[in-house]
């Protein structure tokens, strides 16, 4: 009987262990660590940059994030951090998420990219923001721009 206690305590342990190790299944599988999350769209010849520009901000807005920063004058927009970009639609404290949306000065293309970052919790000491991009919101916002907007 006793063995069977220590036999399961150690089990627990090593469960413990290993949920630590992979972040208990919080981390994002859209997550994508370092640069590489910019793309860019070519708009539709003859877009009034206005029209485009409240377009942009509604898929934004659509898609769950808000504009933080919006300078029309030179073709940009900078969404908030939001916590809740995942497949589950849930607050997740250890991810964020952020759009950045840069115009060309000619106002023929765009640069999408979908900043992300993810808290790395090690066992010891303190953690840290791991910086990247999230695959499945540059996807999803590159989808819904190019059918309103895009080529």
């Amino acid at each position: 009987m006793a063995n069977k206690k220590v036999y399961f305590g150690m089990l627990v342990m090593v469960l413990l262990l290993v949920m630590t190790l992979t972040g208990c299944g919080s981390t994002q599988s859209s997550f994508q660590s370092g640069s590489g999350g910019e793309t860019v769209i070519v708009l539709r010849e003859g877009s009034d940059f206005d029209n485009v520009f409240r377009e942009i901000v509604f898929i934004l807005n659509r898609n769950g994030f808000e504009a933080e920063m919006v300078q029309s004058d030179v073709g940009y927009i900078r969404t908030r951090w939001i916590n809740t970009w995942n497949d589950r639609g849930i607050t997740v404290d250890r991810y964020r998420v952020r759009v950045i949306i840069q115009f060309n000065p000619a106002r023929t293309q765009l640069i999408l990219n979908a900043e992300a970052e993810q808290y790395l919790n090690p066992l010891f000491g303190s953690g840290r923001w791991v910086r990247g991009y999230d695959s499945r919101a540059v996807e999803t916002l590159r989808n819904d721009i190019n059918v309103i907007i895009g080529q």
